[in-house]
């Protein structure tokens, strides 16, 4: 440890342990002697010094920490991030209890721990006190998590909503005719309509680095993720209510759904002459009410060009091949493109504007085209101690042929969203975030309208 680190870390001994010293002349000599033997480069004495101080008080914050630093000094950083984890155990202020995380951290991480390390900074994160320790928090996070061939990502919400099914907000099927009257129209099922209720999902994923140099960056990963309902009492009451056996027999379980998926990703920095290059195969399975529904294969290529240190644009076009389990459904192949413009402000707004499209090639009914616009901004400073972001996306759809009318369909829909993180509340580096989503689908086909808001809770990251 270089000279100028052990006479900070001392000094922090100095003034975090000064009023344990008081009055306790022999160790308060002793610990002396090991802060000057640390100091002095003699990093032996001092573990020696402190395992003394240790076993007259095994709760002392000052000799663990002092045990901690000198096996750090004698390349032991397994038992330096031992030692320090103790002394996170027994510290008494918030400033001790930072320290001693801190230094568990790089313990783990000169170790080559890194997910430990990861750990142990986002518990140091919980008793920062300046913007100044939160800086040095996140820059070893960071570090930490670059330099870890492991990366996890969960998430997890619940959200209160006025439609959990996606249901129409018509109550009738209409069948036209020529001259766009209806001649046949049939009643909608209950579970065909806006059902109300709690929508809960969670996801888990995680990506292993294969390989990473100054050309590549290749990674394989898996996701998991699952989502459920909950009905409120008024969906329960109408699908009691139903004259259908069936729709009378439906549970919350039967609205339930879970993916898996393994993914290889592969980034090239100099493949293009435009800037680094994306490619990437995906693979997964769809299940709904517990019954698999379809499998899929995803080809991705992406290309960003750098436009200005702040500015750039992405590119992005996939082709997935889906293939049918569950009686009733089709294969289908669906192409998609997009382009990304985004760019950081003066203010450290951040602000992204894409142009997308789909094009679904399935059986008559199913095959459609897909046109979106989007733009998403977030907010580069606080109000009210919290971080927004927001989205607004307009989209148009269209079918050649559909089931119930003579010319196909034509769907306009619009997605909007505010998300809030609440950073004045963080556990882990984590801190409780609120949502709120709003959709809207217009059809010239009256049950395909729909709409659907939802207030949703959850957690995000501060780093």
């Amino acid at each position: 440890m270089h000279s100028g680190i052990r006479v900070f870390w001392t000094a922090i001994i100095l003034v975090l342990s000064a009023q344990t010293a008081a009055g306790q002349t022999d160790r308060a000599a002793l610990q002396a002697q090991a802060e000057a033997a640390l100091v002095g480069g003699a990093p032996a004495r001092t573990a020696a010094l402190a395992n003394q101080l240790l076993q007259d008080n095994p709760d002392s914050f000052a000799a663990l920490f002092l045990l901690a630093l000198a096996q750090s000094d004698l390349e032991q950083p397994r038992q330096a991030a031992v030692a320090a984890r103790q002394a996170y155990r027994v510290a008494q202020t918030e400033s001790t209890r930072l320290q001693a995380a801190r230094l568990a951290a790089t313990s783990h991480f000169r170790a080559r721990q890194f997910a430990r390390s990861e750990l142990w900074f986002r518990r140091a994160a919980n008793h920062i006190t300046t913007e100044e320790e939160a800086e040095s928090i996140v820059r070893g996070f960071d570090r930490a998590r670059t330099a870890n061939p492991l990366t996890t990502q969960y998430t997890a919400s619940i959200a209160p909503s006025d439609n959990i099914n996606n249901g129409s907000d018509a109550s009738r099927l209409c069948f036209e005719s020529l001259d766009g009257s209806c001649f046949i129209e049939l009643d909608l099922r209950e579970d065909q309509l806006s059902l109300s209720g709690l929508e809960y999902n969670g996801s888990a994923s995680f990506q292993y680095r294969l390989g990473r140099d100054s050309r590549q960056l290749t990674n394989v990963g898996i996701l998991f993720f699952g989502q459920g309902v909950v009905f409120s009492q008024e969906t329960e009451d109408l699908l009691a209510g139903s004259e259908s056996e069936t729709v009378r027999d439906l549970e919350a379980s039967d609205f339930s759904a879970f993916l898996t998926e393994i993914s290889v990703d592969q980034r090239q920095t100099r493949l293009s002459p435009l800037g680094p290059t994306r490619i990437a195969f995906k693979s997964g399975k769809y299940w709904r009410a517990g019954d698999l529904l379809v499998n899929y294969q995803d080809m991705i290529f992406g290309q960003q060009i750098p436009i200005e240190p702040n500015t750039s644009w992405a590119f992005e076009g996939s082709v997935r091949k889906q293939q049918a389990v569950a009686p009733g459904l089709v294969d289908s192949s669906i192409y998609n493109a997009s382009a990304a413009l985004s760019t950081s402000l003066q203010n450290r707004d951040v602000a992204t504007f894409t142009l997308a499209s789909k094009y679904n090639v399935s059986d008559e009914e199913s095959t459609f085209r897909e046109y979106r616009i989007r733009l998403d901004y977030s907010y580069g400073q606080s109000f009210a101690q919290t971080r927004w972001s927001t989205f607004t996306e307009l989209g148009y759809r269209s079918f050649d042929e559909f089931s119930s009318t003579l010319d196909g369909r034509r769907d306009l829909f619009l997605n909007t969203g505010v998300t809030g993180v609440f950073e004045e509340i963080s556990y882990f580096g984590f801190s409780p975030s609120i949502s709120i989503f709003g959709t809207r689908t217009d059809s010239d086909v009256s049950f395909i309208d729909s709409s659907k808001v939802s207030l949703r809770f959850g957690v995000a990251s501060n780093f």
